[in-house]
């Protein structure tokens, strides 16, 4: 069998894009883009993961305790492109934050899953890595595929009347004539969608698509909100934005103390503490990248 052959074959073949992390033991994060990512068995449960024999970051993960798996979604193509770039620091832009396992992760990623290394396996020029699965992330993001040499959204390829009745994305998603979603005013577009990311929304659209954006939309559930310049009041309507804050927010969270710890993490200002509520919520206030008050709650469960 040909090289040429094989690979023209293979690359008919769907795949799941994701990015592999860990810690080395001077505390250096490693990571590497893989699309050789499947599940292995089910008791007990354990994932397998590819990686080059010749790649960089080979050693680091043959001799790692722990690592984590992000699985890649809509708009994340070039998070995908950067960790399997060579010679360039592939965390410099700072979008990887300790998560499961407190190992670097993607937190607006389609899923996550912690392992611990169960073995190490040869394959070939590769080393299969096989992992224990520890914990696990399911979020709202469309995932990613890789196939014919290009990444795709499963759900975008469909017609959309198939999308209506399959996709839980467009089962979730509200009609066209009752869409009505608020437009966030930012200085900085890109850092301001990240805040609600971490805040479980997910992100459906960019424009520009490449480089600085200057609008985001976003979608938690079926609420919708996009993100859009600062000087977009001026540019479209002729009106400037107004100093100061503009607007409250309020997000409802599973556990808002890991919310707050995550926030915390990238040096979000906390503005009020914690305090139970008689109505059976536990509310903080946090300031997106922009300075406007956030509520974030949970549930009071008895």
């Amino acid at each position: 069998m040909d090289t040429v052959s094989f690979t023209s074959a293979m690359a008919r073949v769907p795949t799941p894009v994701t990015v592999v992390a860990t810690y080395g033991p001077d505390g250096v994060p490693y990571g590497f883009t893989a699309s050789s990512f499947c599940s292995a068995s089910l008791d007990p449960p354990l994932v397998l993961v590819c990686l080059d024999k010749g790649a960089s970051t080979h050693p680091a993960f043959t001799a790692a305790e722990r690592f984590l798996v992000s699985v890649l979604g809509r708009g994340q193509h070039q998070v995908a492109r950067r960790f399997a770039t060579s010679g360039i620091d592939r965390f410099a832009a700072g979008d990887l934050r300790p998560l499961e396992l407190g190992l670097p992760g993607l937190p607006g990623a389609s899923a996550r899953i912690a392992c611990t290394l169960h073995s190490v396996l040869d394959a070939g020029d590769h080393t299969a890595l096989l992992g224990r699965v520890e914990r696990t992330f399911v979020g709202d993001r469309t995932p990613l595929v890789h196939v014919d040499r290009r990444f795709h959204h499963p759900a975008q390829d469909r017609p959309a009347s198939a999308r209506r009745t399959a996709d839980p994305d467009s089962r979730s998603q509200p009609p066209m004539q009752e869409r009505a979603f608020p437009l966030i005013f930012a200085d900085r577009v890109g850092a301001t969608a990240e805040f609600y990311e971490l805040l479980g929304f997910t992100r459906q659209s960019q424009n520009p698509p490449e480089g600085e954006p200057a609008y985001i939309g976003l979608r938690r559930g079926t609420t919708e909100l996009a993100v859009v310049s600062a000087d977009w009041p001026a540019a479209q309507c002729g009106v400037p934005s107004a100093p100061g804050p503009c607007f409250e927010m309020f997000v409802l969270v599973d556990d808002l103390d890991t919310t707050l710890k995550q926030l915390a993490d990238i040096r979000v200002p906390l503005l009020r503490a914690p305090a139970d509520m008689p109505w059976g919520e536990r509310i903080a206030h946090v300031a997106d990248p922009d300075g406007n008050p956030v509520a974030v709650a949970c549930a009071i469960h008895s």
